[in-house]
């Protein structure tokens, strides 16, 4: 239980560091988010507090939240990627006024960054899982 601490930590940090990007790109920035952006903002946005007071809590049997939302999310994310980069091949519904298509940062898309966000909350609540198990 040594790295349980460090790996929840690590989590909500990058939990919270990827709610408050989406709000520093909507609200300062002024980027419409599209339907799928509003659709991982609904599995980023519970974990910053989740986490937090899990952390707060030293509650580490929070993994299979956190790892069941940042799944889910994360194959929004990839989804919304592949309707980015290839566009034809996809037909999803979003609906204006913003595309899904829409790429505000074309060197590092917006979905790539929240991807491999849900990427690193993921790895850390499985390897969390292992060290709230105990010693094999």
């Amino acid at each position: 239980m040594k790295r349980a601490p460090l790996l929840l930590a690590f989590a909500w940090v990058m939990a919270l560091v990827a709610t408050l990007g989406s709000l520093y790109y909507s609200e300062v920035r002024l980027f419409l988010p599209c339907e799928l952006c509003w659709y991982q903002r609904i599995f980023m946005y519970p974990q910053a507090v989740i986490l937090g007071l899990a952390l707060w809590r030293q509650d580490f049997g929070v993994w299979p939240y956190g790892l069941a939302l940042s799944l889910i999310g994360g194959s929004i994310s990839a989804l919304h990627l592949l309707e980015q980069r290839f566009p034809d091949l996809f037909t999803l519904a979003c609906k204006p006024p913003v595309p899904c298509g829409t790429e505000y940062i074309p060197q590092f898309p917006i979905p790539l960054q929240a991807l491999l966000a849900f990427l690193l909350i993921a790895l850390s609540m499985a390897l969390l899982s292992r060290e709230a198990r105990g010693p094999a």
